[in-house]
Formats: structure tokens, sequence, C-alpha cells
């Protein structure tokens, strides 16, 4: 036996046989004077595609961040692109490989983002382009034999001086018990993805690959800790007792705060009971038709949307988001926008056609279920009326069909600053404020990249929307990257939020939070004394001062 060390990027422990994924080749390196038979090229470049895309939507389905989400389903949608799909088989039929074909057509479409000064725009070019170019690789590497995605039968620890979120998820993950890199860094999505699995997994662990193929490897992730050819007793007392993923919290000290999870793209939902006891926090429902050929239809999103919510303890209440095709999250099918009216323009992406079939299907998916409706994006008077005045509409529709549906109210997600600005009128049309602290981030640090930090600027946008809730007697739920940040819980309570909805993952760290507060002495309605604090912060040494003193007798 002997050990190694290394960062932590995601707890556990797990052991395994190792597993040594080899560097991939350079995509670069095609043998450009070779002929090739254009149908079983195009028949590569199809299968290649569908799987690679899918394993991408596999990270849109769970609990990571919506930066990842986003990223992920927008590369998928990008090499799935019908115009793209159409010009690549073009390509090869004129005699080019797959891989040169993809290679071409893929660079040359993604040179729209090379002129832009839009830094969040550069940012996700680089993304995409390495992510095509892990697609492209796939292509070689059956040209060229030197590197196999390896087929796991058994449960493995994956081995690798580096690797990339989209090679990891060519494996079987669910028989992937740990990975081990010598490289890798915790803030990318690799980690993102194995902490979203739950997968221990330690980085920049020196010597990792001297590890043979078949050695059996122990990975104690909790303490950085890699034993190779361990004793057996040594394994199964750290198997079976620290393990640190638990789900069987007790929550019933929570009171009237709802923490329930904000699930993405996943039709095979696998919640804990403890998990899902507080219902359906946020459906974010646009995920789970990405990669659809064509235009879902109201039966398909019921055949959807009902297994999901069906997931949830029935008197516990869903809250589903209405389609947002904003930013990067553009579907392969063509998506029909409002030419004029009050949704010209809406900033979701989506006009009146779909967005009425797709509450049709929710409420008729929610049948003898509590359904709350949020809509996106939203940033105009008219837009809500409308909106609100389209769910009256379909509900009127299935009753005159005589179709059971569930019982629904509408709730609007806070997450432009126009939002915030008009919070004040929304709220009379709302039954909730859904506050969307990671795009309400964007727009604080614009034109700059966005802030990783908790800065004054989203701080007063938050307090604002938070105020103009509690002034119309709306409830308000957080979400977002920053609602799972436990150390801001205090400050968000004392604005009069009831309802977090967070990634599953991390829902035990925020339960257990709100139960080491003391919520007893908890003023849990609207604090205005700490909204005027908020409201005169010039800094963010004056923010995190207030966060730090924060205490419940504000």
């Amino acid at each position: 036996m002997y050990t190694l060390n290394g960062m932590t990027v995601s707890e556990g422990v797990g052991a395994g046989p190792a597993l040594i994924m080899n560097k991939a080749v350079s995509f670069d390196s095609q043998d450009e004077d070779k002929v090739f038979d254009s149908e079983s090229e195009i028949a590569k470049f199809k299968k290649a595609s569908n799987e690679f895309s899918t394993r991408l939507y596999q990270v849109t389905s769970g609990p990571a961040p919506d930066s990842v989400r986003d990223l992920f389903g927008a590369a998928a949608g990008f090499i799935t692109n019908a115009k793209n799909v159409d010009a690549i088989i073009s390509l090869i039929l004129s005699g080019a490989s797959a891989a040169k074909a993809a290679k071409i057509i893929l660079f040359e479409s993604l040179k729209a983002f090379e002129h832009s000064s839009d830094p969040e725009l550069k940012a996700q070019e680089r993304e995409l382009k390495a992510l095509a170019k892990e697609f492209i690789s796939t292509l070689v590497q059956s040209d060229t034999g030197s590197f196999e995605v390896p087929t796991l039968t058994v449960p493995s620890v994956i081995v690798a001086s580096d690797l990339t979120p989209a090679r990891f998820l060519c494996l079987r993950t669910d028989l992937v018990s740990a990975v081990i890199l010598e490289g890798g860094l915790s803030s990318g999505h690799l980690g993102t993805v194995l902490r979203e699995l739950h997968i221990p997994s330690i980085f920049s662990v020196i010597g990792a690959t001297g590890i043979k193929n078949g050695e059996q490897v122990l990975v104690d992730a909790n303490n950085g800790v890699v034993m190779v050819e361990p004793p057996s007793d040594t394994a199964f007392e750290l198997l079976h007792e620290n393990n640190p993923i638990h789900d069987d919290l007790e929550d019933d000290s929570l009171l009237n705060i709802t923490v329930a999870p904000s699930i993405g793209a996943t039709r095979e939902l696998n919640l804990s009971p403890s998990l899902a006891s507080h219902g359906l926090g946020l459906l974010r429902s646009e995920f789970l038709f990405l990669g659809n050929p064509k235009e879902p239809t109201e039966d398909e999103m019921i055949e959807i949307f009902a297994p999901l919510f069906d997931k949830f303890p029935k008197d516990k209440p869903l809250s589903a988001r209405t389609f947002d095709f904003a930013g990067d999250k553009k579907p392969i099918f063509a998506v029909k926008t409002d030419d004029k009216g009050p949704l010209l323009g809406y900033g979701a992406n989506v006009g009146t056609e779909l967005l009425k079939t797709e509450i049709r299907a929710l409420l008729r998916a929610a049948v003898d279920r509590k359904l709350t409706l949020i809509f996106p994006l939203v940033t105009r008077v008219s837009e809500v009326k409308y909106l609100n005045d389209l769910c009256a509409m379909c509900i009127d529709e299935l009753n005159e069909e005589e179709l059971p549906h569930g019982d629904v109210s509408t709730a609007l997600m806070i997450e432009t600053p126009a939002a915030v600005l008009s919070a004040s009128a929304f709220a009379k049309m709302s039954s909730r404020f859904f506050i969307g602290t990671s795009s309400l981030a964007q727009y604080a640090s614009a034109p700059r990249v966005p802030d990783v930090s908790f800065t004054p600027a989203l701080a007063k946008m938050i307090a604002m929307a938070c105020h103009a809730a509690a002034q119309a007697g709306v409830p308000a739920a957080m979400a977002g990257r920053f609602a799972a940040r436990v150390d801001l819980l205090p400050f968000f309570l004392n604005l009069g939020v009831n309802y977090i909805t967070v990634d599953s993952y991390s829902i035990p760290k925020v339960r257990s939070a709100i139960e080491r507060l003391d919520l007893n002495s908890a003023n849990d309605n609207f604090s205005p004394k700490l909204y005027e604090q908020i409201m005169e912060l010039a800094s963010g040494r004056e923010l995190a001062d207030l966060i730090n003193n924060l205490n419940f007798t504000v």
C-alpha cells in the first residue's frame, strides 16, 4: 500500500479498480490525403453527435448551476443544430472526413463571436469551442484507434492527468465510484458535475497516473487522500462509516420556511423522500426540451411533466417556470415568437402559441395538485397582465373541455433591473416573487464580467424586490446561486423571505444552517431597518460588515 494526496473537489469515499484514461489525440491529426467512404463517415458523425449531445444534456438535467446547464445545453444544441448538421453532411459528401467537416463548419459558426466586445459572449465562445474540440476528437479517435472511451462494467476509479466534462460524460457515470486527476481545477465545470453527481473526487494528485490499471484504489475525498492497494479492513471502515453524504435530515424545526429543490432537465428524477419533502421548488421546464427535434405537443409535455410531479408528495406544492429560451438556451427546434402584441420582444424568447400549449400541459400534469406557474424575464406590466390572462384562458378552455387540471396560481421571476424597478406594480399581479439571484448578479455587475461575490448592487436589487413584495403582502422566494449561500440566510430571512429553492445537493446544507439559527427570536417579517441599511451601502466592505454582524434582533 502507498498513499497520495491532493485537493478535495467533491467529498465522499469511493473505491474500485483503477481505470487510467489516456489523453485524447489531437483533432488536428487527421490525414488530409486519406480517402473516406462518405456513407460510413456520415453514419459515424450522426452516431457521435447523438451520443455526445445526449451526454451534454445529461448535465443539464441535474442540479448543477444555471451557468453549467446553459453552457452544456447550448453546446448540445449547437452541435446538433439542423443547419450545422446539413452543412457538415454536405462537406462529407464532397469527400471530407467527418472530423474535418465538423471542424470546418463548427469553427466557422463560432466566428460570429470573435468580433464581439461583450466579455460574456467571448467567454461563451471559448467554452463552446472547447466542447466542439471535444466532440471532434471523438470522431478522430475512431479513425486513429489511439483512444477509446472505456466501457465500464464494474464500479471503477477513474484516473487521468486531466479530464474534460465532455469526456467524463462519455462514461457510464453510474459506475464511476471516484475520480483522481493530476491536474484539474475545483472551480471548473468538471468539478461542478462531480459534485452534482456526488462522486468523490481529488484533483492535483502528483503521481496519480503512475497508478496501474486494475490496481485497487480507495479515495478518501473527505481528507484528500488516495490509497493504492489498501488493506481490506481500512477500505471497509472508510466506505461504511465516513461517507458524509446524508439526506435524512430532520427538518421539523424549519417552521414556515420552505427549502425545496430546483430541478433541470432530468426525465428520470431520483430524489430521496427528505429532499422532496417540501415539494418542487422550481422546475426549469425548458431544459426538458432543448434537444427535441421539433416543438413538443401538449401530450408529449404531459408525458414528461406528470411523472416528475409524481415524485413529490401529493400534499406539497409544485412550482414550475414556463419556457425561458433566452441567451444560449436555444432549442434545436425553431421557436415561433409573437410579431405583435404584448409579448413582442418578450425576453424569454417564446411566443403565445407555445406558451399556451405548455401552460395547458403543466395544468393537466398537476391534476389534484397545487401548482405555482412562474413567468420568467418579465419586464413590463403589459407582459404580466397578458401572461396572467393567458393562464386564465387555458383554465377556461380546460374546464370547457372537461379536462381535469391542477389548482394554479401565478408568480413572477424577478431577475432583471426592469422587474426590480417595476416590482411594486408586479406584486399586485403575482402570488409570489421568485428572485433570480444568478441573473440579477449579471446585471448588477454589467458591463463588467459578473462578480462571484455578493455585491452591494445585487444586495440592493434583492432588497428592493423584497420591499415591494412585503408592502403588497406577497411572499418572496430566493432562487439562483446565491440562494445556497448559508452565510446569507439571516440576510434573506430578515427581508421577509420564507421560501428558498436550491439545487438538490445544497438542500441538506441549507436546511441544516436554518436549523442552527435562532428561529424562536427571529423576525421572520420584512425588516425596514435592514432595508434602510442596505440602501445606504456604498462598498463591499460595508456590506460584508452588515452581513457578518446581522442577527435576528434587527
